[in-house]
């Protein structure tokens, strides 16, 4: 009896390991179906199978998959994966009952998982059952920052471009949230959605301050001048208190530029140093000041913004300016053109002479009737090859911007 029960043990044993061989080798249906008449009750050969008749094209078989997840449920009842499973085939067997069922118990088995959570709200939305998805999604959302994009696809394309579910989404959760659904919506060309979400937050913090800016900036590259005007002024008055005069922002550079909104933008280049004077102005401490330090082939456009403007109407930039050492100034120039297309309009200030005071200069434009915004542009250009010399510093101040009267005596 020993000697017998130890054969059937050791039979036992081979079956076994011959199952087991088959799994691993042969991972297509015909090879895990003659797995299973060794090792009839292994979770992972029949989940196997169950992925493979949910999955696979060829062999796609609901009713079969179902079987096979509940099988290996059977032995391992606490895998959260094989739930996950059993409510992918149920959903795609139409029981919607049993895989809402599947997926919450998965839940349930793993509350810190972000897929089980992630395939039930995917059932939610496919079935239109809205406020329960976005409860689900809320969640996953808080937890897992970096899914923001991909939940808002998965709003996106299940509900065929929902802008208002994708509000909701960020309703009532931390400003994070709503900023990066704000980013996603802008991207997608729902720019006054956008815009709206960021109005919204009543609070006043570093995550709304960087939101604004790189709001302005996505409007800007849109080409929506007159909403990335109107988020400006508004950032303006929640940073400062007030609402800011109309013209340039900052055209005497008094304030700290503000990287990201519709502000100067100072790049630096070989020969080139620009920067802030806080000791040197035009009626005040502060100026911009140019130092060019190369003589010779200095090209540089590195001072640059853009202002809001109306259409076909005339404008006077005003601004002051003061050299010193400086042995020439050719090819010095300040530049309006059209923010979208310089070919529709284009002004030039050239060569501004070397002055040792401030020196007052204006230079006037007319705006065609397809411009919405200008580009300022303070920079050099290379002369003439045999006289091409350029050496010293500059400041400039006091920029304005204002409407010139129209008529025939303007």
């Amino acid at each position: 009896m020993w000697l017998g029960a130890l054969g059937y043990g050791f039979h036992a044993l081979v079956r076994e390991f011959r199952g087991h061989a088959r799994a691993m080798l042969f991972q297509d249906v015909e090879g895990l179906e003659e797995a299973l008449r060794f090792i009839p009750d292994a979770p992972e050969v029949h989940e196997r199978l169950g992925t493979i008749y949910l999955l696979d094209p060829a062999h796609f078989d609901p009713a079969r998959a179902v079987s096979h997840f509940r099988r290996a449920l059977e032995r391992s009842p606490r895998d959260a994966r094989l739930w996950m499973g059993l409510g992918r085939a149920c959903e795609a067997q139409g029981d919607a009952d049993h895989a809402a069922w599947a997926y919450r118990r998965a839940m349930a088995l793993a509350p810190h998982h972000f897929r089980p959570r992630w395939l039930y709200a995917n059932f939610l939305l496919r079935r239109e059952q809205t406020e329960a998805a976005i409860a689900q999604l809320g969640l996953l959302v808080e937890a897992t920052p970096d899914v923001v994009e991909n939940i808002c696809d998965l709003i996106w394309h299940t509900r065929e471009g929902d802008a208002a579910l994708l509000i909701r989404l960020a309703a009532g959760r931390p400003a994070w949230i709503a900023a990066k659904v704000s980013d996603y919506l802008l991207a997608k060309g729902r720019a006054e959605d956008a815009v709206a979400l960021w109005r919204a937050l009543p609070t006043w913090d570093e995550t709304m301050r960087e939101w604004g800016r790189r709001l302005i900036r996505g409007l800007a590259r849109a080409r929506h001048w007159e909403m990335a005007d109107a988020v400006w002024r508004e950032w303006l008055r929640r940073e400062y208190g007030r609402a800011p005069a109309s013209g340039i922002w900052n055209g005497g550079f008094e304030h700290a530029i503000v990287e990201g909104g519709l502000d100067w933008r100072l790049a630096p280049a070989p020969g080139v140093e620009v920067g802030i004077d806080e000791t040197t102005g035009y009626g005040d401490s502060r100026s911009l000041r140019l130092d060019f330090r190369a003589h010779e082939g200095v090209r540089y456009a590195g001072v640059t913004r853009e202002i809001v403007v109306e259409p076909s109407r005339r404008y006077v930039l005003r601004f002051a300016y003061m050299t010193q050492e400086m042995v020439s100034t050719g090819g010095l120039y300040v530049e309006i053109a059209d923010a979208d297309d310089a070919r529709r309009m284009r002004v030039r200030l050239d060569s501004l002479p070397a002055r040792e005071a401030w020196t007052s200069v204006r230079l006037e434009f007319r705006t065609t009737a397809a411009t919405r915004a200008v580009r300022l542009v303070l920079g050099r250009e290379p002369t003439h090859p045999l006289h091409d010399y350029i050496r010293g510093r500059v400041w400039l101040d006091a920029f304005a911007l204002e409407r010139a009267p129209d008529g025939p005596n303007a």
